[in-house]
């Protein structure tokens, strides 16, 4: 894919390999070490993600993908690099304890360099994938007050909120492969899923992660961070709650409704609502988590962790709680345990 263009359709420099990174990082006068070792980082569906490590300095490169690492004929924007960078800045200067520091950005080649997380730490979802215990430490409040901590201090900054204004990565990532994607195939649910599309593509309140997942949670050697902000807009606060806890209610069915993990939505809920100033869930919270739990069976990039049983329990019990009224988070937890019985 060395020929991948930019999006205005010229060419675009190579993409980043292990051979070629050192180079580039020299160039760029992150590292000056005679010998230093590269790593490829797995995961890296939407971007080139490499680790060099140089003497004392560590740092991760992450270059975006003109086209995703999967099946279906997927594309996006890669001046998201460039979103990715600006957020990542923004959410380092509240919770620089949080997030790792932004240490470069090339803009002709869409690459980020940033710091690099300590050997030896592992995301949170493969914690909680590895067993439901993972679910019982602090993590779930650490997660709760740094998302309540960005959303209140991002929220209403009309100058800061106006650097985040192209909605084209979360279209392209987000809205069309999830939530389009469902309601073309579930027609039944349509007026439910326009109701969330319309909070999504309309609210401009505070500045949205957009990818606020267990994978993008880094966990060990007493650091706690949260990294891929690739598809930052400012936007609807609700998506990034939404995200956390279909997530964690994912994790639970394929854990055998563990209850560990209805506990830990429950206490990152209340610390988000306590860091974000806020007395109520968002509107319409229930619907998101039942939506996006939907787009994780049906929609473009589907969860592979869940048999097909699982994967239909899911499916039902988020079709009947978006074919009616509003509904809570509980009544979907609810809903998700009643399709065991």
């Amino acid at each position: 894919m060395t020929d991948a263009a930019t999006d205005a359709g010229q060419p675009a420099a190579p993409l980043l390999t292990p051979g070629t990174v050192v180079a580039f990082l020299r160039r760029r006068g992150v590292i000056d070490e005679a010998t230093p070792t590269v790593r490829e980082l797995s995961g890296g569906v939407s971007c080139v993600v490499l680790r060099v490590d140089a003497g004392e300095r560590s740092v991760v490169v992450k270059q975006a993908l003109p086209r995703l690492r999967v099946q279906a004929e997927w594309s996006a924007t890669r001046r998201r690099t460039l979103s990715e960078a600006a957020a990542l800045t923004v959410y380092h200067d509240i919770t620089p304890d949080r997030v790792p520091g932004v240490v470069d950005v090339d803009e002709t080649s869409m690459a980020l360099v940033m710091e690099a997380a300590p050997l030896g730490v592992a995301n949170w979802k493969s914690m909680l994938m590895s067993g439901p215990d993972a679910a019982a430490g602090d993590v779930p409040e650490l997660l709760g007050r740094t998302l309540g901590r960005w959303h209140r201090h991002t929220r209403g900054d009309l100058q800061l909120l106006s650097r985040f204004q192209d909605d084209e990565a979360f279209e392209q990532l987000r809205v069309a492969p999830f939530h389009r994607e469902v309601r073309r195939l579930h027609p039944s649910v349509a007026d439910a899923l326009d109701a969330c599309v319309d909070d999504l593509t309309t609210a401009r309140e505070c500045l949205v992660h957009g990818d606020f997942s267990p994978k993008n949670v880094l966990v060990g050697a007493g650091l706690c961070w949260v990294v891929d902000a690739e598809v930052a807009k400012a936007g609807a606060p609700v998506f990034d709650v939404a995200f956390m806890v279909a997530h964690l209610m994912l994790k639970y069915v394929r854990a055998g409704r563990a209850a560990v993990f209805r506990t830990a939505a429950g206490r990152f809920d209340a610390a988000y609502r306590e860091a974000a100033g806020v007395a109520e869930p968002p509107p319409r919270l229930g619907w998101h988590v039942a939506a996006l739990l939907l787009a994780r069976i049906d929609g473009m990039s589907p969860v592979d962790y869940l048999n097909p049983a699982q994967a239909g329990q899911v499916r039902r019990a988020a079709l009947r709680v978006l074919d009616g009224s509003d509904v809570t988070v509980a009544d979907v937890w609810d809903a998700l345990a009643e399709e065991d019985r």
